[in-house]
């Protein structure tokens, strides 16, 4: 039983469904259990030419300008064809810097939100701030092998990281390679730091 709850939801429920057996999803995440490193899904452009990875982004940051609920539609069917590639964690990386605003958000939402920049979230670990920059380790990143930015616990507070100078990520072999985890460590990289 599908979590669409309109008439409108059931519609993208169905197209989301829809493209993701005609580009074969299952099989592309069925490549991955032997393969060695982890490359964007081959229908990733496809998928940021829908817009999806935007629904929730407000429209003056490239976005739909729609809500969590129409998110929460797609991500269920992709759920459901147990796609891979780094679109939950994008999303969540979204949605968070979409949720507080500000100068981080303006550079770069645009970006998560039309597929150029993958996102990851860290949510464990133990990083701290001092000057501007962000050290420690940001523990078990969902999809952190592939992100170009990450949105980083510290303490009460996240910081966004640009992955980069001061940032290592490691991926060891993981329980379920069709969704990988990597370490991130920081040592000294520059972050923006959204308070609260």
């Amino acid at each position: 039983m599908s979590i669409a709850i309109t008439e409108d939801h059931l519609a993208l429920a169905d197209t989301a469904a829809d493209f993701l057996t005609k580009r074969e999803a299952r099989g592309v995440a069925r490549s991955l259990l032997e393969a060695a490193d982890e490359p964007l899904p081959p229908w990733w452009d496809d998928l940021s030419g829908l817009g999806w990875l935007g629904l929730h982004v407000p429209e003056e940051h490239g976005g739909s300008g729609y809500s969590l609920e129409e998110l929460v539609v797609v991500i269920e069917r992709f759920g459901r064809a147990v796609a891979s590639g780094p679109f939950v964690p994008t999303v969540i990386a979204s949605a968070v810097l979409a949720a507080v605003g500000g100068a981080a958000a303006a550079t770069h939402l645009a970006g998560l939100a039309d597929g150029s920049t993958i996102g990851a979230v860290a949510l464990g670990g133990s990083v701290t701030m001092s000057d501007g920059r962000a050290s420690g380790s940001a523990g078990n990143v969902l999809g952190g092998g592939l992100a170009q930015v990450l949105v980083v616990a510290v303490g009460d507070d996240v910081a966004v990281v640009e992955v980069g100078d001061g940032v290592t990520v490691t991926t060891p072999a993981n329980m379920d390679p069709t969704r990988r985890t990597a370490r991130v460590e920081l040592d000294g990289a520059a972050a923006t730091v959204l308070p609260g």
